[in-house]
């Protein structure tokens, strides 16, 4: 959304208000601005695949055609799953207990590693692995740099951001989605959490060698 133009965006917003879509005419007169200006904003915003269309036979003349939000334009929205996640995980925490939330955390990080399997394969060396581990720990919010690529001296990823801190400091239990994720994406590689920032260090430090 940043990156579009100030008339685009405004598209969006306005075809979010309009289940039903809206025709050209319609978008030009929302946004004050002739037709054929109006057309090339929804060519930019077209291409990005933010829109889809229908087209309504009418009883004479061509089809109006009415632009629609697809799927891609209501994701383009920002959403704020956070809060509603910590709530889940407390809920959880606190009804099946610890041993069953640590559990469930470690289950949930092996299919997530499953599922971007395909691009560690594709890693050629350990070190690029990690390097690539540590890029989908960004994806999931962590902010992790790869510290040490070498196995012999112990392999280090930090996170500097806890994706669940709040809800971790009083269930710690769900830390083991961290480390899990870490060694099922590694192919089973040795994952000890050293300092962890729900426990009150700086960084969450996940220290990673070859199993013995």
């Amino acid at each position: 959304m940043q990156s579009l133009h100030t008339n685009q965006k405004k598209i969006l917003e306005y075809l979010l208000t309009q289940p039903d879509g809206a025709t050209l005419d319609e978008i030009a007169d929302h946004l004050e601005i002739t037709k054929t200006a109006a057309k090339e904003h929804l060519i930019k915003v077209d291409g990005l695949g933010f829109l889809s269309y229908r087209d309504v036979k009418g009883s004479v003349g061509r089809p109006r055609r009415y632009y629609l939000l697809s799927q891609e334009g209501h994701e383009a929205f920002p959403r704020q799953y956070s809060w509603l996640s910590n709530i889940i995980l407390e809920f959880l925490a606190e009804d099946v207990g610890a041993a069953s939330v640590a559990k469930m955390m470690e289950r949930l990080a092996v299919r997530v590693a499953e599922s971007m399997k395909p691009r560690f394969e594709k890693a050629n060396s350990t070190a690029e692995l990690l390097s690539e581990i540590a890029k989908a720990l960004n994806e999931l919010g962590y902010r992790a740099t790869l510290k040490q690529r070498d196995l012999r001296k112990g392999a280090v990823i930090e996170a500097t951001n806890c994706v669940y801190h709040t809800v971790a400091k009083a269930h710690p239990e769900l830390c083991k989605f961290d480390t899990k994720f870490i060694e099922k994406s590694s192919g089973g590689l040795n994952v000890k959490l050293e300092s962890c920032i729900a426990r009150g260090g700086s960084v969450c430090r996940f220290c990673i060698r070859k199993n013995p």
